[in-house]
This record gives structure tokens, sequence and C-alpha cells, in this order.
């Protein structure tokens, strides 16, 4: 690390700068995405680098944490991910209320819609999973952006999947509750009830966005492949929180959702497969990744492990490949926030290495911001090559030369 950088690194605490600011504030937490971007260090970059009415693009978009921010202090955002959730879930989460339907549901010969994913059978009682096709065959005809995310929670709750994991998969606990709900019998009331509560919650979040709301346009892109995304246009800034290392299960955590929403076996797989550890090296373009600690670390990996060094290369390889090719088109500041999760217990500097490279690419490092609050600290003493998890998180700031 060069001691130039090793100056522009700032210890900070983003939740103590705006300590009302929680991460679920406003429409935040209006539905459950894993690894999401802190509002506090979004509020924190808008605050400081950007100016009302410019335009932010956030490439891993995720829960949509930045479009929110951004309506919520007169900018504008384009927000883009490869889960197609997040068209719905941005609409949901700056949508502007002025009613609430509180009678949504009527059952009787209610259509049916029934998804076109082959496996929902089995993440459902087939009680449950009659119920919940009318419910949504109601919403189709009828569709209203948080009824749709109340619709998500209900379609979780009555499944087989665990609600406290993302990856989806049949727990055992889990289990035992559905069993529990199917000896009460009513599936009908007992579902409906659980709906009207949801939709309750998810009006209230609304209702919060919309009191901090001062203007601006947010653009969801849902289902794209941002490693081979051009940008067509100029923007002021990029500010993102890319998935860590091999971290990448969004499409198979989404899976029950993309299914109601209507995406196929084909599609879903298909989006899977998109995701960087698991793309076909053929689909990523190459780029010549220009820093020295890429390289060093690189070859620590390969001596401890020859299969995971691929994944190594893949990552950086897409990752700084979206940074290079979006950062022609941003004529101010990025924002990367990133935490040095591991390949093979080897935990290398991800902000050295987008510094080092992006230094090649017409941009000046200005500061590093690094969180002393060990916030995705998840999982500790697990037994594996990291048990730890990621300790730090860095916010590193740069800006174009041009």
């Amino acid at each position: 690390m060069s001691n130039v950088t090793l100056e522009k690194r700032v210890v900070i605490s983003f939740r103590d700068i705006y300590p009302r600011l929680t991460t679920t504030y406003a429409s935040h937490g209006m539905y459950y995405y894993p690894a999401r971007f802190i509002p506090q260090v979004v509020r924190f970059f808008i605050d400081k680098y950007t100016k009302e009415q410019e335009w932010i693009i956030d490439p891993f978009a995720g829960s949509g944490t930045v479009g929110v921010e951004a309506l919520m202090t007169n900018r504008n955002a384009i927000c883009i991910d490869l889960n197609p959730v997040i068209e719905p879930l941005l609409k949901a989460k700056t949508y502007l209320p002025d009613w609430c339907p509180d009678r949504y549901f009527n059952l009787k010969d209610a259509p049916i819609y029934k998804p076109k994913w082959s496996r929902i059978k089995d993440w459902y009682p087939q009680e449950f999973l009659e119920i919940l096709e009318k419910m949504w065959g109601v919403y189709y005809e009828n569709p209203h952006p948080l009824v749709l995310i109340a619709l998500f929670k209900v379609s979780r709750r009555f499944s087989f999947a665990d609600d406290q994991v993302p990856k989806i998969f049949r727990s055992k606990k889990k289990k035992s509750e559905i069993e529990e709900m199917l000896k009460k019998g009513n599936y009908e009331k007992m579902i409906l009830e659980f709906f009207e509560k949801a939709l309750k919650d998810v009006y209230k979040a609304s209702m919060e966005f919309k009191r901090y709301y001062r203007g601006g346009t947010c653009i969801a892109k849902g289902g794209i492949d941002i490693v081979n995304y051009e940008l067509d246009r100029e923007v002021n800034h990029l500010l993102t929180s890319p998935p860590y290392g091999m971290a990448h299960e969004y499409i198979r955590s989404f899976k029950l959702e993309l299914a109601w929403l209507g995406y196929d076996d084909k599609q879903i797989r298909n989006l899977g497969k998109l995701e960087i550890p698991y793309r076909p090296e053929e689909t990523i373009p190459k780029i010549d990744i220009q820093s020295d600690t890429y390289e060093k670390f690189y070859k620590r990996i390969e001596e401890k492990n020859p299969k995971i060094v691929k994944v190594y290369e893949k990552y950086f390889t897409s990752v700084l490949g979206v940074f290079e090719r979006l950062g022609k088109r941003i004529i101010d500041y990025i924002g990367i926030f990133v935490g040095n999760a591991s390949f093979s217990g080897i935990s290398p500097p991800y902000d050295q290495i987008f510094i080092e490279h992006l230094e090649n690419c017409g941009f000046e490092h200005i500061t590093t911001y690094v969180d002393v609050i060990k916030s995705r600290k998840l999982f500790r003493k697990r037994k594996n090559a990291s048990p730890n998890g990621i300790e730090t998180e860095s916010l590193v700031i740069l800006k174009a030369k041009r």
C-alpha cells in the first residue's frame, strides 16, 4: 500500500454521524434484502459530494438504498441490478401513497394465478398454495405496488422457506411452524389476516418515506447484466456497494419472489448463471487489471487454492470492468463501499485494488473512509477459512480528473 493511500485513510463511524437514521427508517426496511447498503453511508456521500438535482448511478443497486436516499435529498438516481426484484421493490419504496386498500381480497370466484416455475409446489403445502394462487390472481387483475410487497411477505411466510436466512432452504424449524399452522385449520382467514397486517406495515413505511420525500427521479432497471452494460449518457456520480468476493446468492435468495412475478425455470436459471462466481468466463469482457496489489494476492491465493483463484480473477475482472466502463461517463465522484471478504481465508484489500486500477483509468483517489463499526460481522466463529467474517468496511472516494 502506498504512503499516499495511507495518508488518505480516515477512520469514521457513519452511524455516529447520522444517529437519527436507522438502517430501516422510512421505506428502507419495507422488505428484507440480504447485505443491504446501509443508508447512513449513502447519506454521507450525498451530503458531502453531491448537489441537489444531480444524477447518481448505482450499478449494483440491490434493495435500492441509493434510489430511496436520492429522492429524500432531491437527487436523481439510476438503480441497476441483475435481480429483477429491484423494479417492483423500488416502485414500492418510492411510492407516494394517498390511500391504502384495506379490503383488497375477495377470494370467492377469484381468478387463479399459477407461477411458471416448476418447483413452486415443493415450497408450499397444497392447502396454502391454492389460497396464494387466488390472492395473486386478484392482484394481477388490480395491481398495486404496496400490495405486491405485502404479498411477497405472505408468500414467504406461508412457504417452507426459512424466514431468517437469505438463501431459500427448508429448515426443520420452518417445517415445524408450517405443521402447526396446518393443525389450526381455517387457512384462508389466517393467511388474509397476516396479509392485512403486512399491508399495514408496508403502508406505514411508505407514509414515512412520503414525509421525507424532497423530489427527484428514480429509474430502476432490473434483470440487467451489469458486467456487459454500457451507459449511454453522462452521470454526475457513481455510488455503489458491489457484492463482496464470493458472496453472490441474490437470485437464489429470491426464487420464490421471481416465481410469483412470472419468471419460469429457464429465466431464473439464466439469471443465476450471470452472478459473478457462476458465470462462464467467456461472458466477462477482458480487461487489463492495473494493480500490483491484485497481482500479489493472486499469487498467494493461487498457491493455496488454484480453483478459488479463478473466482478471484472473475470477481475483480467483472467488478473493475463495470467501474472502468461506467467511469468513462462519470463527471465527478465515484464512491465504492466494500469490505474485505476472503478467498480461501485470504482477504485481499479490495479498496486498494480498486484505487490502483481506477487511478490508471482517469480518477484521483481523494479519501478512504474506514468504518469502525463492524456492521457485517455475521456468522462469527464459523468452521471455515474466514470464521469471523468481514470485520471492517471502507468507502473509497475517487474524482474524475477530466
